[in-house]
């Protein structure tokens, strides 16, 4: 996490994470897509898997963290580490192609939605999000 950012960068992202999950009064994240409850560590790697920013609220994502990044409100999202790597079997409803997000970086946060910035299919470039089922 530290090697992508610039030196101290890391102990203010993870002031920010702690921070958001603080005022929502949350001590676990689930995951997105299997929704897992993944405990929160005090130092990195905060969670067992990576964590996500998007704009955008997801309605099929019932867990989320909202925070305001540069006074812009943001919705904190999780991945478990299973989900990342494979280990569950996660496909669009539409296309029927399977997720994978094994080319993410444990133990980080993307200040983008990775599930939005590589769609599996026309519907999920529509609705900017994969519809994704758990297996």
């Amino acid at each position: 996490m530290e090697d992508d950012a610039q030196v101290g960068q890391g102990e203010d992202l993870r002031k920010f994470i702690l921070a958001a999950l603080s005022a929502s009064h949350r001590n676990v994240v689930n995951c997105a897509l299997c929704h897992r409850a993944l405990p929160v560590f005090e130092q990195f790697p905060l969670v067992d898997g990576t964590l996500f920013l998007s704009p955008s609220r997801h309605d099929e994502i019932e867990y989320d963290v909202p925070c305001h990044l540069q006074g812009r409100l943001m919705h904190l999202y999780a991945v478990c580490v299973d989900c990342l790597e494979g280990v569950h079997k996660i496909i669009c409803i539409k296309c029927k192609s399977r997720w994978d997000g094994s080319w993410h970086q444990l133990g980080t946060m993307y200040t983008y939605d990775i599930l939005a910035a590589s769609p599996c299919c026309q519907v999920s470039i529509v609705r900017k999000t994969p519809k994704v089922k758990f297996h």
